[in-house]
């Protein structure tokens, strides 16, 4: 175990500092547009830039890395998103914050395609689970750590921006430093969306809700602590809890789903998401032990949609190319991502900090009575089952290639 990690120390430390950061801003965003006097609504359709700005990324990030290289990409783009935090703790103008949104989605994907394409090529097929598992405990404490410091300054301090920006910043130094060579690009590519919908319907909407749901409560869950009149530190603790309750089921739920009927998983975790959330807009809004109790039920449960249904639909193409159906259902996240914290705050308006709960409650629900339908279904089968990968709500399509590099091909190195 010891050796696996020291096979890959510096992507460990590069991804907790990056993780760590974006964690810290994306969290800071929301409560200083709320401290502002920007209302839910806006304040969502500000922070949706940063999802389209991902997905765009995601898509054309292989090809941008395949010319420049893996360390020289890291470096540059972790120093423009670097100058995305400081520029917003410079100026509080929600147009000059959408555009700066999109370009850190979109240095984020980049930077997260480079950090998975670095945990591939360390990913033997006797090895991957357990370095994949590995990667995701190192995501999401680091995303926890990142979230305490909100409770340390107060909410228009710009210090908050300076230390995500210093975090961010200091994600290329290990990668920089690093004596090892660049990985291979894997091959991207996308499914034609006709092709993903008659794969696998249930993936494609377990896509759309679970970025819906993950979406709405990394945007709008600060905001609804804040308006139930809680403090800064409280805000902090039910972030860093939320975050760290995400890597609690992925690695059962993903031993269940590989012995079980997938679809059978994904109308459990559709229904227990919803319960979590029922609880969370109910006695969640009484009893501070509730919400958290249900945020950590509805985080521990909500990571667990879209890995599931992405296993579902590689068992439904074969796995014959898991980085093209992995970009093509990101999309379908990427959709729910932009959808669900612009309907979740219209909800909010109308009931307040509850919405959020219940508009995650209603889609859920939905989607959970739908998953019931298409078990009537005897066209079920699977053609090549895939296993269950853990992966984190921001993965990149890179993470699920799954062919070692070829022996008689040698890693491309860094030009000086």
């Amino acid at each position: 175990m010891v050796a696996l990690v020291l096979s890959a120390i510096s992507v460990f430390a590069a991804a907790a500092l990056f993780v760590a950061g974006q964690m810290l801003l994306g969290t800071q965003l929301p409560l200083s547009l709320s401290a502002a006097g920007f209302g839910s609504a806006h304040i969502s359709l500000v922070l949706l830039f940063y999802s389209l700005g991902f997905m765009l990324g995601s898509l054309m990030g292989p090809r941008l890395i395949g010319r420049v290289g893996h360390i020289r990409v890291f470096a540059a783009f972790a120093a423009l998103i670097c100058c995305c935090a400081l520029l917003h703790g410079a100026f509080l103008d929600d147009l000059l914050w959408m555009v700066l949104r999109a370009i850190s989605g979109f240095c984020g994907a980049l930077l997260l395609i480079v950090l998975e394409s670095w945990i591939n090529a360390h990913a033997t097929p006797q090895r991957r689970g357990r370095l994949m598992s590995l990667y995701m405990v190192n995501y999401y404490l680091a995303g926890a750590g990142g979230q305490l410091f909100i409770g340390v300054f107060d909410t228009g301090d710009a210090r908050v921006f300076m230390l995500a920006a210093g975090l961010l910043v200091l994600s290329s130094v290990p990668l920089s430093l690093t004596s090892r060579p660049a990985p291979p690009m894997p091959a991207s590519g996308r499914l034609a969306f006709r092709e993903l919908f008659e794969a696998s319907r249930i993936s494609v909407f377990g896509a759309a809700a679970a970025g819906f749901a993950m979406a709405s409560f990394y945007q709008l869950s600060p905001i609804s602590v804040k308006q139930l009149g809680h403090d800064l530190d409280t805000v902090a603790r039910y972030m860093a809890l939320a975050v760290l309750a995400s890597m609690v089921l992925q690695y059962p739920i993903g031993r269940l789903s590989d012995r079980l009927d997938r679809r059978r998983v994904i109308l459990g975790i559709s229904i227990a998401v919803g319960a979590a959330s029922l609880l969370a807009a109910t006695l969640g809004q009484l009893s501070l032990a509730m919400l958290f109790a249900g945020s950590m039920l509805f985080t521990a449960t909500a990571s667990s949609l879209y890995p599931a249904c992405l296993a579902r639909l590689n068992d439904r193409t074969g796995g014959r190319n898991p980085v093209a159906a992995n970009a093509s259902l990101l999309l379908c996240y990427g959709l729910g991502q932009c959808v669900g914290p612009l309907c979740s705050a219209a909800v909010m308006g109308l009931i307040g900090p509850a919405g959020l709960y219940v508009s995650i409650f209603l889609v859920l629900s939905a989607y959970a009575a739908y998953s019931l339908h298409r078990l009537r279904f005897a066209d079920t089968a699977v053609i090549d089952q895939q296993p269950y990968l853990p992966m984190s709500a921001d993965s990149t399509p890179v993470i699920v290639n799954v062919e070692p590099p070829p022996q008689s091909a040698q890693p491309q190195t860094q030009q000086q």
